[in-house]
């Protein structure tokens, strides 16, 4: 719709090129969000229109280009711009021009907080309120689909780290729930900063949580897996007593898709190592046998 609404325009105006602007919750400032025509030598547009205030029209001069620029709003409040150019030698730009850019704009300031709107929703849909990570059904229903299924293209491995806090209840029951998400966030930021980027880190309820390493082999794994660990032995600290430490433990499986497992039986494993764990000592993790293996799960 916006790709639509810039070649149009652009069109209707005689200009060589367009761009429309949308302001970038994540990052700040405002992100290119569609665009037509010649756009070499303009990005000097985005700090141009930084700062512009609600129905500002400006007139700006980028080199060879004369470009146009009016805010798009909604409610009185910025979202994003457009912008069009055109050659210095050709004609200036004059009040129709301004107009009818202005009228554009005003509609496109609607589109884009539609468009806002609607990522908020898919937002909240696939995140977990509290922490912000991938919520379950993202993570499972979502994402490693989209993961197992480039492996099997590309024939890389990766892994899946269940993560579960141990004596959680404890520290609440203590301490108070206040202590407990204090104690979900602090291994949020773990989970975190001890990632890669291109991994993924989900939450997936309580204090359970998952992380999916791609393109390491198997003995990388078990080191990552003892690092995890060692690091997560700041947590007791929080602790809701000294006889129930706060930790993690972790069931890691090891993901080929070489030997064609499903993604159900893959959680399963990891899960069961996981459970078998947090049955013998807490505190560390297991590596889950491979594939076809019987499994021993919790009651």
């Amino acid at each position: 719709m916006l790709m639509a609404a810039a070649t149009a325009t652009a069109r209707a105006l005689g200009a060589a090129g367009s761009r429309i602007y949308r302001e970038d919750i994540d990052r700040g400032g405002f992100a290119v969000a569609a665009e037509y025509g010649n756009v070499d030598d303009v990005e000097a547009l985005r700090e141009k229109i930084a700062g512009l205030k609600a129905g500002e029209v400006i007139d700006v001069m980028l080199g060879n280009w004369s470009a146009l620029v009016a805010t798009t709003q909604y409610r009185g409040i910025v979202n994003g711009a457009l912008a069009m150019w055109k050659l210095k030698k050709d004609e200036v730009w004059d009040n129709d021009h301004r107009l009818m850019l202005t009228d554009v704009a005003n509609q496109l300031g609607i589109a884009n907080e539609q468009i806002a709107n609607h990522e908020r929703i898919v937002k909240l849909s696939r995140t977990d309120g509290m922490t912000g990570l991938l919520n379950r059904r993202a993570f499972y229903e979502e994402e490693l689909p989209r993961r197992i299924a480039r492996l099997e293209r590309s024939g890389q491995t990766a892994s899946m780290f269940y993560v579960d806090m141990d004596n959680f209840k404890r520290v609440n029951d203590v301490h108070g729930h206040q202590a407990g998400d204090d104690a979900i966030l602090f291994l949020r930021d773990l989970l975190i900063n001890f990632s890669r980027p291109g991994d993924l880190v989900a939450r997936l309820g309580g204090d359970e949580f998952a992380l999916w390493l791609d393109g390491i082999d198997e003995e990388t794994s078990i080191k990552r897996a003892a690092q995890l660990i060692a690091t997560s032995k700041q947590m007791v600290s929080m602790s809701g007593d000294e006889d129930h430490p706060l930790g993690i433990s972790i069931g890691v499986a090891f993901f080929d898709p070489k030997t064609g497992e499903t993604l159900d039986d893959l959680l399963a494993r990891a899960d069961a190592a996981m459970y078998s764990v947090k049955k013998t000592s807490k505190g560390g993790f297991e590596l889950a046998p491979p594939p076809g293996t019987p499994l021993e799960m919790p009651d």
